[in-house]
């Protein structure tokens, strides 16, 4: 009997996401491809349809699918950036003089070149997957019609673990609140094994290291935290290439329109990423990346690497200059006898992060105040293009 009740209550909870799905299956359109050529978009409209009719393994395996085939596809796109940029930019030039800019040109060229070569080996003769169904993987909506699916083959776990992923993202979802409430009152599941199956790689190795802190064991503090960081630097670094995807001008630009509209569009979403990454299960953390410098200071005094220890010293300070708490440390690091003033010299990889992301702000800010015509700005534009394009 009360199986039963769960049943019900869990059937009341997504009807919601039926009406939604039934939407989803005519967006996606049709999969004309065999099974081993799928691509995400195909097993997630797969999923759905699995998921309207009930038939609840085929939606579990299908969706599965479709989270992988998206992972994949997304770190390709990422691969295939990151590393054409990186062989543009160490490439010899052409000419060694860099007149009018022409550098930079030739950079972009190689690059373009290179991408040419690069997507094809993954994606054959696919495209791009559209703005709707990126926007749905995104915001993990494959969780929300796997969880129940999970459900309904009684895989209690996995289903309480598929609600909390799709939380982290969705945190205000009432309906997903509730089966996560629900889920925590069965005996089969066992929250405090829960974790966020979209988390990047940092995040578990920031959560030992911490747990290295409390346990004083600094050695291992000084592992974690700095492979935590590289991984943290890297999930920033795959967002920002990420968002220099594809960009629909709505117009036909002049040439360096076209760039700076292109430009400017990669540089709103690269805006984004410090927050994306911050997150971490649905929290925010704006002291994240300088945290690691925090306990990484005070892990190499432990261990005895003073000049460590002094460099994540000053590398806190380009965060937080007035931090009282790590100004003394600075203070006490000095009075030691094998300390001397040039220990205190900041990491390269938090120096590049924080002029890039100063420089981007006020990119942004003079885009945003300078960029501003009221009607008579824009008619005048318009007569002196008219003019110039009749003389």
């Amino acid at each position: 009997m009360a199986a039963a009740t769960a049943r019900e209550r869990s059937a009341r909870t997504m009807s919601s996401s039926r009406l939604l799905a039934i939407l989803l299956v005519h967006l996606i359109g049709s999969a004309g491809e065999s099974d081993e050529q799928k691509t995400c978009d195909q097993y997630f409209k797969a999923g759905v349809e699995a998921y309207l009719e009930e038939r609840w393994y085929d939606c579990v395996t299908n969706l599965e699918k479709a989270l992988s085939e998206y992972r994949n596809y997304r770190q390709t796109i990422v691969n295939c950036r990151t590393s054409c940029d990186e062989k543009a930019r160490s490439s010899p030039h052409i000419f060694e003089t860099d007149v009018e800019d022409l550098h930079f040109y030739e950079e972009k060229i190689k690059k373009t070149l290179c991408l040419m070569k690069c997507k094809p080996n993954y994606f054959r003769d696919r495209s791009y997957l559209s703005k709707e169904i990126e926007e749905e993987f995104e915001n993990l909506k494959p969780y929300e019609y796997l969880q129940l699916c999970y459900y309904q083959r009684l895989m209690l776990q996995e289903a309480a673990q598929a609600t909390f992923t799709f939380l982290t993202r969705n945190p205000d979802n009432e309906v997903m609140k509730a089966n996560l409430k629900f889920y925590s009152t069965l005996p089969e599941v066992e929250m405090s094994e829960i974790t966020n199956l979209e988390a990047a790689a940092f995040v578990p190795l920031y959560i030992h290291g911490l747990d290295a802190y409390n346990s004083e064991d600094y050695a291992m503090v000084t592992r974690y935290m700095e492979e935590s960081l590289e991984e943290y630097l890297r999930a920033d670094a795959d967002c920002r290439a990420y968002c220099e995807g594809p960009f629909n001008h709505g117009w036909f630009p002049d040439f360096t329109s076209a760039i700076s509209n292109h430009y400017t569009y990669c540089l709103k979403c690269k805006s984004k990423c410090t927050d994306k990454v911050n997150t971490v299960n649905g929290e925010t953390h704006d002291d994240l990346l300088q945290n690691h410098y925090h306990y990484l200071q005070y892990a190499y005094f432990k261990v005895g690497d003073m000049r460590k220890a002094c460099e994540a010293v000053a590398t806190y300070l380009l965060f937080s200059p007035a931090d009282e708490t790590m100004l003394q440390n600075k203070k006490y690091y000095l009075s030691l006898p094998k300390v001397e003033k040039d220990f205190f010299k900041p990491r390269e990889e938090a120096v590049k992060y924080i002029l890039r992301k100063e420089y981007e702000s006020k990119l942004l800010n003079f885009i945003e105040t300078d960029f501003t015509f009221d009607k008579k700005d824009e008619i005048e534009t318009s007569e002196n293009e008219i003019e110039d394009e009749s003389s």
